[in-house]
Protein backbone atom coordinates (compact mmCIF):
# COMPACT_ATOMS: atom_id res chain seq x y z
CA UNK A 1 0.00 0.00 0.00
CA UNK A 2 3.04 2.32 0.89
CA UNK A 3 4.38 1.59 -2.37
CA UNK A 4 0.68 2.54 -4.53
CA UNK A 5 0.37 5.92 -2.02
CA UNK A 6 4.34 6.70 -2.93
CA UNK A 7 3.35 6.24 -6.59
CA UNK A 8 0.04 8.29 -6.63
CA UNK A 9 1.76 11.31 -4.86
CA UNK A 10 4.35 10.91 -7.50
CA UNK A 11 2.51 11.42 -10.49
CA UNK A 12 0.89 14.20 -9.09
CA UNK A 13 3.73 15.90 -8.41
CA UNK A 14 4.27 14.84 -12.12
CA UNK A 15 1.06 16.46 -12.85
CA UNK A 16 1.62 19.84 -10.72
CA UNK A 17 5.15 19.80 -12.51
CA UNK A 18 3.70 19.47 -16.22
CA UNK A 19 0.77 21.74 -15.68
CA UNK A 20 3.69 24.50 -14.36
CA UNK A 21 5.21 24.36 -17.71
CA UNK A 22 2.25 24.72 -20.09
CA UNK A 23 -0.50 26.62 -20.92
CA UNK A 24 -0.86 30.52 -18.89
CA UNK A 25 -2.41 31.13 -16.17
CA UNK A 26 -4.91 34.19 -15.71
CA UNK A 27 -2.72 35.19 -12.42
CA UNK A 28 0.22 35.69 -14.34
CA UNK A 29 1.64 38.77 -15.19
CA UNK A 30 3.35 39.28 -18.22
CA UNK A 31 7.03 39.16 -18.51
CA UNK A 32 8.41 42.70 -20.44
CA UNK A 33 11.72 43.49 -21.37
CA UNK A 34 12.66 47.11 -21.51
CA UNK A 35 15.86 48.32 -24.17
CA UNK A 36 17.77 50.94 -22.63
CA UNK A 37 18.87 53.32 -25.36
CA UNK A 38 22.90 53.70 -25.41
CA UNK A 39 24.21 56.45 -24.94
CA UNK A 40 25.54 58.34 -27.28
CA UNK A 41 28.24 60.76 -27.18
CA UNK A 42 28.24 64.29 -28.98
CA UNK A 43 31.49 63.99 -31.50
CA UNK A 44 34.61 65.73 -29.97
CA UNK A 45 35.18 66.76 -33.40
CA UNK A 46 31.81 69.13 -34.45
CA UNK A 47 33.04 72.33 -37.01
CA UNK A 48 30.92 75.11 -37.24
CA UNK A 49 28.22 75.50 -40.48
CA UNK A 50 30.85 76.94 -43.08
CA UNK A 51 33.44 76.47 -41.32
CA UNK A 52 32.30 78.33 -38.73
CA UNK A 53 33.50 81.74 -40.60
CA UNK A 54 31.17 84.53 -41.27
CA UNK A 55 30.89 86.36 -44.44
CA UNK A 56 32.98 88.99 -43.59
CA UNK A 57 36.11 86.68 -42.56
CA UNK A 58 36.16 85.28 -45.92
CA UNK A 59 36.69 88.54 -47.27
CA UNK A 60 38.93 89.79 -44.38
CA UNK A 61 41.05 86.69 -45.06
CA UNK A 62 41.06 87.06 -49.18
CA UNK A 63 40.85 90.55 -49.49
CA UNK A 64 38.26 89.70 -52.29
CA UNK A 65 34.84 92.24 -51.45
CA UNK A 66 31.36 91.52 -52.70
CA UNK A 67 31.40 87.83 -51.58
CA UNK A 68 28.39 86.53 -50.58
CA UNK A 69 27.34 82.98 -49.86
CA UNK A 70 25.80 81.09 -52.70
CA UNK A 71 25.57 77.66 -50.98
CA UNK A 72 25.20 76.72 -47.28
CA UNK A 73 24.73 73.45 -45.69
CA UNK A 74 26.24 71.79 -42.90
CA UNK A 75 29.34 69.82 -44.74
CA UNK A 76 30.04 72.64 -47.68
CA UNK A 77 29.40 76.04 -48.18
CA UNK A 78 30.52 78.46 -50.79
CA UNK A 79 30.77 82.25 -51.95
CA UNK A 80 31.33 84.29 -55.16
CA UNK A 81 30.85 88.08 -55.35
CA UNK A 82 27.46 89.09 -55.44
CA UNK A 83 27.58 90.97 -59.24
CA UNK A 84 29.23 87.92 -60.49
CA UNK A 85 33.17 87.17 -60.75
CA UNK A 86 35.27 85.59 -61.78
CA UNK A 87 36.69 84.15 -58.21
CA UNK A 88 34.67 81.26 -55.77
CA UNK A 89 35.62 80.03 -52.40
CA UNK A 90 34.21 76.98 -51.14
CA UNK A 91 34.59 75.16 -48.21
CA UNK A 92 34.28 71.32 -47.35
CA UNK A 93 33.98 69.30 -44.08
CA UNK A 94 34.79 65.58 -45.08
CA UNK A 95 33.74 63.19 -42.48
CA UNK A 96 34.69 59.39 -42.23
CA UNK A 97 37.30 60.09 -44.68
CA UNK A 98 41.16 60.35 -43.56
CA UNK A 99 43.40 63.30 -45.12
CA UNK A 100 45.69 60.92 -46.57
CA UNK A 101 42.71 59.63 -48.19
CA UNK A 102 42.60 63.32 -50.16
CA UNK A 103 46.52 63.26 -51.50
CA UNK A 104 45.55 60.77 -54.05
CA UNK A 105 42.55 62.50 -55.18
CA UNK A 106 42.85 64.48 -58.72
CA UNK A 107 43.06 68.27 -57.61
CA UNK A 108 44.77 71.13 -58.53
CA UNK A 109 48.52 71.22 -59.14
CA UNK A 110 51.07 68.66 -57.17
CA UNK A 111 49.89 68.25 -53.89
CA UNK A 112 52.45 69.32 -50.60
CA UNK A 113 52.88 68.39 -46.91
CA UNK A 114 52.13 71.85 -45.03
CA UNK A 115 51.17 72.65 -41.31
CA UNK A 116 48.29 74.73 -40.45
CA UNK A 117 47.87 75.51 -36.99
CA UNK A 118 50.14 72.60 -35.71
CA UNK A 119 47.85 70.20 -37.87
CA UNK A 120 49.19 67.86 -41.01
CA UNK A 121 47.85 69.32 -44.03
CA UNK A 122 48.23 69.18 -47.77
CA UNK A 123 48.30 71.75 -50.44
CA UNK A 124 47.84 71.92 -54.09
CA UNK A 125 48.31 75.29 -56.18
CA UNK A 126 48.08 77.22 -59.30
CA UNK A 127 48.84 80.52 -60.32
CA UNK A 128 44.95 81.33 -59.75
CA UNK A 129 44.04 79.01 -57.29
CA UNK A 130 44.58 76.55 -54.09
CA UNK A 131 43.47 74.25 -51.93
CA UNK A 132 44.38 73.77 -48.73
CA UNK A 133 43.14 70.21 -46.99
CA UNK A 134 43.53 69.62 -43.07
CA UNK A 135 43.28 66.62 -40.68
CA UNK A 136 40.55 67.16 -38.24
CA UNK A 137 40.38 64.54 -35.57
CA UNK A 138 41.31 61.44 -36.24
CA UNK A 139 38.75 60.34 -38.96
CA UNK A 140 38.07 64.17 -40.99
CA UNK A 141 39.54 66.46 -42.67
CA UNK A 142 38.55 70.46 -43.92
CA UNK A 143 39.12 71.77 -47.10
CA UNK A 144 38.93 75.35 -48.18
CA UNK A 145 39.77 76.19 -52.09
CA UNK A 146 39.83 79.29 -53.70
CA UNK A 147 39.98 79.02 -57.59
CA UNK A 148 39.62 82.55 -59.84
CA UNK A 149 40.07 83.22 -63.84
CA UNK A 150 43.23 83.21 -64.90
CA UNK A 151 43.39 86.91 -65.88
CA UNK A 152 42.02 87.58 -62.06
CA UNK A 153 44.85 89.27 -59.80
CA UNK A 154 44.55 87.05 -56.60
CA UNK A 155 48.08 86.75 -55.11
CA UNK A 156 48.81 84.26 -52.53
CA UNK A 157 45.27 82.46 -52.38
CA UNK A 158 46.96 79.55 -50.12
CA UNK A 159 47.68 81.79 -47.63
CA UNK A 160 44.62 83.15 -47.52
CA UNK A 161 43.05 79.44 -46.91
CA UNK A 162 45.18 78.64 -44.64
CA UNK A 163 44.77 81.50 -42.01
CA UNK A 164 40.31 80.43 -43.01
CA UNK A 165 41.31 76.65 -42.00
CA UNK A 166 43.24 77.59 -39.03
CA UNK A 167 39.97 79.83 -37.89
CA UNK A 168 37.91 76.89 -38.39
CA UNK A 169 39.79 74.57 -36.49
CA UNK A 170 40.56 77.31 -33.48
CA UNK A 171 36.45 77.57 -33.53
CA UNK A 172 36.25 73.64 -32.99
CA UNK A 173 37.98 73.66 -30.44
CA UNK A 174 41.54 72.01 -32.64
CA UNK A 175 44.54 73.97 -33.89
Amino acid sequence: MVRAGAAAVGIALIGVMVAGCGGSSPSAAPTTTSVVPAVVSPSANTVGLCGGVTDAEVAQDTGLTGLHRIAVNPMSCAWQPAAGGDYAVVFQWFRGSPLQARRTEITTGTPATVQVAGDAGIEWHTDNSCEVAVAFGDTDFVDWSLTAAADSARPQPCKALEQLATSTLTKAGQG
